[in-house]
């Protein structure tokens, strides 16, 4: 099946290169790579005589003067994973000679070496696929239609065991620029799921999987000390470094967010929700930070304020009226939001801002004028700072 794949491109090339015409025959004598199209399908005795005596034979004009449509020759058994899977023939080179032997073990070898790498790319892929489904089912699991115990009993089939710590991680690839119109192949698709392999699991009972064309999941192992920040420093360090690759390949990007450690099946759901609602709360803050983590509290905040139903705070409305109708709005609140994110600190926030100290005073004077707030009064700054911010998210 798998020369029966390659085996027409491979003729075609072969025969380009080595200026003889190249036919492969399956392991029955059949022909299935020709340069004849004509020929596709007949079956050739003399490759069926290779393949029976699996060595090499040469065919001299009389050799196949009973046989029609067959031709003078050198032919050898196509060996993989120590089975004869059909025979590769260059026509015209009959002589028993060392360019000859060296011609027909050359193209022999670079079958069987296609081949093998053809067969390891399936089972690559199968093992993907596998794992796909395995985190789907982790991932889509209702304990009202599904038996957690069965997931279980899969995962340890296939070397995972999901009563041990881990986290949820949540990878969306997005495009660098929004006007690009490319779609993304399946082979870079593949080659970004290699990248994330290599910089995120290093642990044998980490798992990724895929599961749409923009979205990826690891299920990742984490030990006794949990997520130290050295862990998390690791984790920044290495979704830089992804996202180095994959702007300069690709032209893309990953939002990287990082759930609860936790166990089980429900556990496991739980963190990848949280994982997910991060990286959602981030993107729409305009949040340039490429990697997030739900179990920042300042996160766990946004996710709160993002929850909270959009008429929660008429009460404020019309004490914050005025500043939303004001011409100067958007830099008035957003000035307001880093002061407090600031600790209420006037040089961090002038810092954070980029702007000098007396202008962020100005600022602050002009907002309170607006609003009839007191900044010294916490209760009158956490109320207006949830109301902008959820406007804001």
């Amino acid at each position: 099946m798998i020369l029966k794949q390659i085996a027409q491109k491979i003729s075609e090339d072969t025969t380009k290169i080595i200026g003889f015409p190249v036919s492969i025959s399956d392991e029955e004598g059949y022909l299935i790579g020709v340069n004849d199209l004509n020929r596709i399908g007949l079956y050739d005795n003399l490759f069926a005589e290779v393949i029976k005596a699996n060595r090499f034979i040469y065919f001299n004009e009389s050799a196949v003067k009973d046989f029609p449509n067959i031709f003078p020759g050198v032919a050898a058994p196509i060996n993989v994973n120590e089975k004869i899977i059909g025979a590769v023939g260059i026509i015209g080179k009959t002589g028993k000679d060392t360019e000859t032997k060296n011609y027909i073990k050359l193209v022999k070898n670079h079958i069987e070496m296609i081949c093998h790498e053809t067969i390891k790319k399936e089972v690559k892929s199968l093992e993907s696929n596998t794992l796909d489904t395995l985190i789907q089912y982790v991932l889509n699991f209702d304990s009202h239609k599904h038996d957690e115990k069965q997931i279980i009993r899969y995962g340890k089939m296939l070397g995972y065991d999901f009563n041990i710590d881990r986290v949820c991680i949540v990878i969306k690839i997005m495009r660098c620029h929004q006007q690009q119109n490319d779609e993304p192949t399946l082979e870079m698709h593949d080659e970004i799921l290699e990248e994330l392999t290599e910089y995120f699991l290093d642990h044998n009972e980490d798992l990724i999987g895929r599961l749409t064309f923009e979205e990826f999941c690891i299920l990742k192992h984490i030990d006794y000390e949990g997520l130290t920040e050295k862990k998390i420093n690791k984790f920044i360090k290495n979704t830089k470094m992804v996202n180095k690759i994959l702007k300069s390949k690709y032209g893309v990007y990953a939002n990287i967010s990082i759930g609860n450690i936790t166990n089980g099946i429900q556990g496991l759901q739980n963190s990848y929700y949280n994982a997910l609602q991060t990286i959602d709360v981030n993107s729409k803050l305009n949040n340039n930070n490429r990697f997030s983590n739900y179990n920042d509290l300042t996160n766990k905040l946004h996710i709160i304020i993002n929850e909270l139903p959009n008429d929660f705070f008429d009460r404020i409305k019309p004490s914050i009226r005025p500043l939303i109708e004001h011409e100067n709005y958007d830099v008035l609140a957003n000035t307001f939001i880093v002061y407090c994110e600031s600790k209420f600190n006037l040089s961090d926030a002038a810092r954070n801002l980029f702007i000098h100290r007396n202008s962020l005073i100005y600022r602050l004077n002009q907002f309170t004028n607006i609003t009839k707030i007191t900044l010294s009064d916490f209760n009158h700054c956490i109320l207006v700072y949830l109301y902008l911010k959820i406007n804001s998210v």
